[in-house]
């Protein structure tokens, strides 16, 4: 292993959180109608809910919104990994010339 480690990447971890909420949000966009619509089905009908009537209402939104995120995080963390490697290679020293070695037939 190497004494000296590359710096970690910021972008990652807030691209892991913003993939999770998306996927909450999208199941969530999913699965709460077809929820409410059983009950609706069954004779009860559920409680009000603001989170409910704001998914229903705005939920397209917010999935756009997280696509969107995730699409600049995405190419923020791509974009961050290419500089560095970009400052790497550039102040790197340069490999050696090969030296010119005489060749001697094997004996």
């Amino acid at each position: 292993m190497s004494s000296q480690s590359e710096p970690r990447n910021p972008f990652y971890l807030l691209l892991l959180i913003v993939g999770l909420v998306f996927i909450v949000t999208v199941l969530a966009y999913a699965v709460i109608p077809v929820l409410e619509q059983k009950a609706m089905d069954a004779g009860q009908m559920p409680p009000e809910s603001p989170f409910r009537d704001s998914l229903r209402e705005h939920g397209w939104m917010w999935v756009l919104a997280e696509v969107a995120l995730l699409v600049i995080l995405g190419l923020a963390s791509m974009g961050l990994d290419r500089y560095r490697r970009y400052v790497q290679e550039r102040d790197a020293p340069p490999n050696p010339a090969p030296t010119d070695v005489e060749t001697r037939p094997p004996a």
